[in-house]
């Protein structure tokens, strides 16, 4: 008798086990905060970030990025595998970016050269989280169709609330 209660015991934790490994992560709105290896470039963003399938995560932010006199204003979306653990998650993944770029002569000159520019990014980060705050440390290498300076290397992190 005292055996199928261990049996049934082990059962239950079996099952319960696999229903919370099966419930979906919750999604997260985040700031994230990207700067520039060797320059003074750096990109904000704020975003939502949340799980499309079991193992692929995808993101959608605003974003704005800054590079001496170069301004980018604009949208970015991306898709990433995931390891798909709790509370540490490893993840590598590509996006796009679409923006508006302003060239300024100066800080003080309202004239400034406007167009639209179209960027594409491979991401690699690790994210930690802990109740309903998510961490992480990411990179993206940015490469955009933009004239002259076009490709970006940057390392950063994000801070999030999971909803």
């Amino acid at each position: 008798m005292r055996n199928q209660w261990w049996l049934m015991l082990l059962g239950m934790c079996s099952l319960s086990g696999h229903a919370i490994a099966e419930t979906t992560p919750p999604g997260t709105f985040y700031f994230g905060v990207l700067q520039e290896e060797l320059n003074q470039s750096g990109v904000i963003e704020i975003g939502v970030r949340g799980p499309a399938y079991r193992f692929v995560d995808a993101n959608a932010a605003l974003m704005w990025f800054g590079d001496n006199d170069t301004v980018y204003n604009g949208f970015n979306i991306g898709a990433h595998l995931t390891t798909g653990t709790w509370p540490i998650k490893a993840y590598a993944g590509a996006g796009i970016f679409l923006g508006e770029h302003k060239d300024c002569e100066d800080e003080s000159s309202p004239d400034c050269e406007s167009d639209y520019v179209l960027g594409a990014y491979p991401e690699v980060g690790v994210e930690l989280s802990l109740l309903q705050v998510s961490v992480a440390a990411y990179g993206r290498h940015y490469k955009t169709t933009n004239g002259g300076k076009n490709e970006y290397r940057m390392y950063g992190f994000y801070v999030g609330y999971n909803f």
